[in-house]
């Protein structure tokens, strides 16, 4: 049975109705963790598929992929969300980021390429990104990269930022 987020939406409600106030903060802390609500800058917690925020109406930073003009919605993209999603499902108590972008490189021979190593990690509450401490080298999302950067080479300037939803 595959989830949607209106599932997400609903389990997470009858949660916070039995959590107690101190459990509440413990549940949304562990849900922003996960992916499944996101914090704005102003603070206020929003529920996953809320797209602007409930306290201050400002806009869901990171709803949208980044790709080259030239790169169409195709399943080597969907290839690369799913191979981000299992990485992040995989790690304990990492918080799940809302995207993260990839560099183009010359590091791997002398054509360009995306980027295993070095890629930003963005958050909803965090509109310039981190540096990702941690590489994809071999991993499905390394693999993606490769079928990408095999189909369409990426070019100096390209940027490849991909939406990680939370189901």
């Amino acid at each position: 049975m595959a989830t949607t987020p209106t599932d997400v939406t609903a389990v997470l409600n009858r949660l916070m109705t039995a959590a107690s106030p101190y459990e509440e903060i413990a549940v949304t802390d562990a849900m922003i963790t996960a992916g499944l609500m996101w914090r704005c800058p102003c603070g206020g917690t929003n529920a996953y598929n809320d797209i602007v925020c409930d306290l201050c109406a400002a806009d869901r930073l990171w709803i949208a992929d980044q790709t080259p003009p030239r790169y169409k919605c195709w399943k080597l993209l969907d290839d690369l969300r799913e191979g981000l999603k299992d990485w992040f499902d995989d790690r304990a108590r990492v918080r799940r980021p809302a995207a993260v972008g990839f560099r183009v490189t010359n590091e791997y021979g002398d054509d360009p390429a995306w980027a295993t190593s070095g890629a930003t990690v963005y958050f909803p509450d965090s509109p310039t990104g981190t540096e990702y401490p941690h590489d994809f080298a071999h991993s499905w999302v390394a693999d993606a990269l490769v079928e990408i950067s095999e189909f369409d080479r990426p070019q100096p300037g390209d940027s490849l930022r991909i939406v990680v939803p939370a189901v």
